[in-house]
């Protein structure tokens, strides 16, 4: 049986938090009809991966979508799959009849909530447009002017809109003041910077305390600067006593943390936490989400490609860093300048060179399914054993990661 890898992508709403994920399925990166059959939902796989992940820890609150066509066979395993967690996308590949007709309408009477992928109007759609909860239109194929057609036309029936293929604010933004409830796309993760940024209070206070962490200094110091931002010392706690580290008894100071996880251990946690600054809700915060699936992923390439345990520190750091710029609105540049980074940290985080600037490249263009990037990039690690499908693992493995951190 051909080997099924997790993947997936937020669905943001209105204010940017996460309202849901779809759920991918991939088997490779040889072309985009495979990873469409990836995800095929028949029902051998969908059953696959429903056993093999705690699919309510990888989408934890949230709703995730499976794709389907009119070959899925769903209603065979449909049982096994919570109504209130799981929703289905209909792939505009979908062949219409009668037959699929049927299978979603009792989708819908066991209580599921159906999307309809890139979306362009014809006649025939008008029975599933009566069925279906949310209209998907891809922004990349169509002008704002051809969607306001479409919406016109659609507009009597009770759908929510979902813009996809969203890469940059701008397009984000036009579809917003066009009424669109819900955005799928990369363009929360396009740097934006903005004129006389203030930086938070707490995440002065990170940065100062991820030096001294970086740098060892004396647990009385660090301390001290954790009981001016009690917060920080609270959220802190919580990551470490969560699920993740499985420990017998729970750290209950930073103190406590240090000796028991070590100085390299707790900068991990103290990165993270520059991420829930920006919002009191940010386990629904897609950059928090990204940061912490970037840092695992490097994490266990790093691993596989090298073997030791600095580069996979470097590694992780590399990654969760990635994305502050877009976090603090600040040029990559700046931002490195106030924190204690080794020389090849900096380079890749600016320039995307040496080896932690090739393996987050490899991640980004794993997150974007850019395959022509990926091959080039993979192939120069062939002889180490690197494939596509190791990427696709080590993806899965950190979402995996990621849901094992109790909040």
């Amino acid at each position: 049986m051909v080997k099924v890898y997790l993947a997936r992508q937020p669905i943001l709403d209105r204010e940017g938090r996460i309202f849901a994920y779809e759920l991918l399925f991939r088997s490779g990166f040889k072309n985009s009809a495979d990873v469409k059959d990836g995800v095929r939902a028949t029902a051998k796989v969908i059953e696959s991966i429903v056993s093999s992940t705690s699919l309510s820890r990888i989408i934890r609150d949230k709703k995730g979508f499976i794709n389907i066509d009119e070959a899925s066979e769903i209603l065979n395993v449909v049982e096994l799959l919570p109504p209130d967690r799981i929703g289905f996308e209909i792939l505009e590949t979908a062949v219409l009849s009668e037959n699929f007709l049927d299978t979603l309408t009792k989708l819908k009477e066991l209580g599921y909530e159906l999307s309809l992928d890139d979306f362009e109007y014809r006649e025939e759609f008008i029975p599933y447009l009566k069925l279906v909860d949310y209209v998907k239109i891809d922004v990349l194929e169509h002008s704002l002017e051809e969607v306001e057609d479409v919406l016109s036309k659609i507009e009597r029936y009770d759908v929510k809109l979902v813009a996809e293929k969203v890469e940059s604010y701008e397009v984000y933004e036009a579809y917003y003041k066009l009424g669109f409830h819900y955005f799928q796309g990369f363009f929360f993760q396009e740097p934006r910077v903005v004129v006389s940024k203030t930086v938070e209070p707490a995440y002065a206070a990170l940065v100062q305390l991820y030096n001294m962490v970086a740098e060892e200094k004396e647990i009385k110091h660090i301390e001290r600067v954790f009981k001016k931002f009690s917060e920080l010392s609270v959220k802190l706690l919580q990551f470490i006593n969560s699920a993740y580290y499985a420990l017998r008894q729970p750290v209950k100071s930073i103190r406590h943390a240090i000796l028991m996880l070590g100085y390299r251990n707790l900068l991990k946690w103290i990165l993270l936490l520059m991420y829930s600054v920006r919002s009191e809700d940010f386990t629904s915060d897609p950059l928090f989400e990204e940061a912490s699936v970037r840092g695992f992923f490097m994490e266990r390439l790093a691993d596989f490609l090298y073997g030791d345990r600095e580069t996979s520190e470097k590694a992780f750091i590399t990654g969760v860093l990635s994305l502050i710029d877009v976090l603090l609105g600040i040029p990559m540049e700046e931002v490195v300048k106030n924190l204690s980074l080794e020389e090849d940290i900096r380079e890749a985080l600016i320039e995307k060179k040496g080896k932690l600037g090739d393996m987050l490249a490899m991640v980004e263009a794993v997150q974007r399914e850019a395959t022509e990037i990926l091959g080039a990039l993979s192939s120069r690690y062939s002889d180490k054993g690197l494939t596509p499908e190791k990427l696709l693992q080590f993806q899965t493995e950190a979402i995996e990661e990621y849901a094992r951190i109790e909040f």
